[in-house]
């Protein structure tokens, strides 16, 4: 097995992070508790939309819960507020879409990169890759893969090859 890297410097188990209190072994008074709370914050999150919803089904008759001629013209000029809300977003996302399409192919020609350090920099990349796991021919006549613990590819370790390489 590969030695813990010396970046490592903490290891979390998964149990440490991932806390369930409800479903976990706790008192049957907690949970208890807790499916209380969840039950009466379920309620007063429905009670308004029935209420809602009732009452602007039941408009022109005297079945809803209220029937507030002021209440229906704030729910009229809160929609309308809402459906105008909606058509702005759409309408300036389009547009900031379509001026970005159309400066794309301007930024794309002024970007360049230097071809040959590119291309020392996948060779030394793949000379790299190749000592830690193997020839290419080999790797992809394998058909399982053991990885073992702390043998990831880091970022670092590439940038320091470059650095040792006279590639920046």
């Amino acid at each position: 097995m590969t030695p813990k890297p010396s970046y490592v410097t903490h290891h979390v188990d998964e149990k440490d992070v991932t806390v369930d209190w409800f479903f976990g072994s706790r008192l049957r008074g907690t949970k208890l508790r807790q499916l209380v709370l969840l039950v009466v914050s379920w309620f007063f999150v429905v009670l308004p939309v029935v209420i809602t919803a009732s009452s602007l089904l039941n408009r022109d008759n005297d079945g809803g819960w209220w029937s507030y001629q002021e209440g229906f013209d704030m729910w009229d000029r809160t929609v309308r507020l809402l459906g105008i809300l909606v058509v702005i977003f759409v309408v300036g996302f389009l547009a900031l879409h379509l001026i970005h399409r159309a400066t794309l192919k301007e930024r794309n020609q002024r970007k360049t990169y230097d071809e040959q350090r590119l291309a020392r920099r996948m060779e030394i990349a793949d000379a790299w890759y190749a000592d830690k796991f193997g020839p290419e021919a080999l790797r992809l006549q394998q058909r399982k893969a053991q990885i073992e613990p702390y043998v990831d590819i880091e970022t670092h370790e590439l940038r320091g090859l470059y650095r040792a390489n006279g590639v920046n």
